[in-house]
């Protein structure tokens, strides 16, 4: 995020403190997309991710007046986000114990970003897409949650260890883990 961006959205936040609510929506506008992207990727699933982004949102405007100006708006959100994703999976797990587990599938998937042409794009095997959208779903938050921050948003590792709340060096550790319990579990899903 430029600094000038950075500065808009501690001015938003200000405006929205003294209880305008339109710079409040300026905020949600600027940040809805990036967030739902997070949480589609983190969750696997484009219905819970939208109402990820809805609980985010209604959070932090809960927590507005505790929000510090000095730090980046959009590392804020994604920290609230990403708390949201670990409780929807820690109900949803409870629920599997409870009720036991129906089967689940990826209905629709996200391509990940790329830098080749439209007519490339349609090339790519949408069958490893999936294998590896259902792999990344089986990995353990404390894994997950790190290489979805930086191999998929595009955070620095930095940015990622703010997020949540550990030293940078853990955050290359785990995403050193998670892509190597990634390769073993796609590396499995093929032999079978």
């Amino acid at each position: 995020m430029s600094p000038e961006s950075a500065e808009e959205d501690a001015d938003l936040v200000r405006r929205a403190r003294a209880g305008e609510e339109r710079a409040y929506t300026l905020l949600m506008r600027r940040h809805k997309d990036g967030l739902y992207r997070f949480a589609r990727r983190y969750t696997g699933d484009s219905d819970e991710a939208y109402e990820i982004v809805q609980l985010t949102f209604i959070s932090a405007w809960k927590a507005i007046a505790r929000f510090d100006t000095n730090r980046a708006f959009d590392t804020w959100l994604r920290a609230i986000a990403l708390n949201k994703c670990r409780d929807k999976a820690r109900r949803a797990k409870v629920r599997g114990f409870v009720f036991g587990s129906r089967d689940s599938h990826i209905e629709d998937s996200v391509d990940p970003p790329s830098s080749l042409p439209g007519p490339e794009n349609m090339a790519v095997d949408r069958d490893e897409l999936r294998a590896v959208e259902a792999a990344m779903s089986q990995l353990p938050d404390g894994l997950k949650a790190p290489l979805v921050l930086t191999a998929i948003e595009g955070l620095s590792m930095s940015e990622t260890a703010k997020i949540l709340g550990m030293t940078t060096k853990a955050v290359e550790n785990r995403i050193y883990r998670a892509r190597k319990a990634l390769g073993d579990v796609l590396k499995a899903s093929r032999r079978s």
